[in-house]
């Protein structure tokens, strides 16, 4: 997910302003590797080959490059000075990190609600401001893996029990002034919705 490759950039800029050839590497090695273990593979890495004949290394240092530059371009990061390229979050680098870990911490894959089937039909309509549109995203992914049915992008309707942490997780979002529940014994129209 290209916000989680950025998320971890800012986040590791933010804690350590490591030279950038190990920011680099780091960017490199596998998903979930702690800083040790990426310093200890770089160290590593170094004494068994000379880094910049490695074509495929060429490759990942371009792309960190081009990471890099277009991080500058956009006023996330900036230089910090001295001999080494040391490089540190800008303002707007810290507002763009906080969103992307309030982004991650809402990701629909970690809301692991439970679908129980109900009798009754549900019907969910919510109008949530722009501004907010991660977690519109976030109420449309959860809703979908709830087995809700899309019958407008704002409304989706099901017949499965709401659990009580999505309720929660509404309230806690603050999205509860934006979001409408129906539950509907008659269907009517809405026959289609099984």
């Amino acid at each position: 997910m290209k916000g989680e490759t950025r998320l971890k950039i800012l986040e590791l800029i933010e804690n350590s302003a490591q030279a950038a050839e190990e920011l680099f590497f780091i960017f490199t090695v596998p998903y979930g590797t702690s800083r040790k273990g990426a310093e200890y593979l770089l160290n590593q890495r170094r004494k068994k080959i000379e880094l910049f004949k490695d074509s495929d290394y060429r490759k990942r240092h371009l792309r960190f490059n081009d990471l890099l530059y277009r991080l500058r371009k956009e006023e996330l990061v900036e230089k910090n000075g001295g001999k080494k390229l040391l490089i540190k979050l800008t303002a707007k680098g810290r507002q763009v990190l906080e969103r992307l870990r309030q982004r991650k911490q809402y990701n629909p894959s970690k809301s692991n609600y439970e679908a129980q089937k109900d009798g009754s039909l549900k019907i969910i309509i919510f109008d949530i401001p722009e501004a907010e549109r991660t977690k519109r995203a976030w109420l449309r992914e959860v809703l979908k893996n709830l087995e809700f049915k899309m019958l407008q992008k704002s409304v989706w309707a099901g017949k499965v029990k709401l659990p009580e942490k999505f309720i929660r997780d509404l309230e806690t979002l603050r999205l509860l002034p934006f979001v409408e529940i129906f539950a509907i014994d008659k269907r009517g129209t809405l026959k289609r919705i099984e």
